[in-house]
């Protein structure tokens, strides 16, 4: 019996998806850094010394871990499609 391949979207489709982020601050050698996790992907985590730096290493790490999982036959998690959310009326944008 034969293992099927899984089939992935592009690894460019993944890495445009809505994914939303957190951003804390913390405070390491007297510098401070911003810390940005990626909500959806546990356990995919960078620092910077600035917001862009932060946010250009999540994507880094991002693209990484897309292309771990595809090599491994892993199922990437998508962000919930808001519009499709059944409580879409009571989010606030704000």
């Amino acid at each position: 019996m034969a293992i099927q391949k899984k089939k992935y979207k592009s690894l460019q489709y993944y890495l445009d998806l809505p994914w939303t982020y957190s951003i804390e601050t913390a405070e390491e050698r007297g510098k401070k850094l911003f810390i940005v996790r990626v909500n959806e992907l546990p356990g995919i985590c960078t620092d910077g010394l600035a917001i862009p730096e932060a946010m250009e290493g999540i994507k880094e790490a991002m693209e990484a871990a897309f292309k771990l999982y595809m090599k491994h036959g892993d199922d990437i998690p998508e962000p919930i499609d808001q519009s499709k959310f059944k409580g879409k009326n009571c989010i606030s944008n704000n």
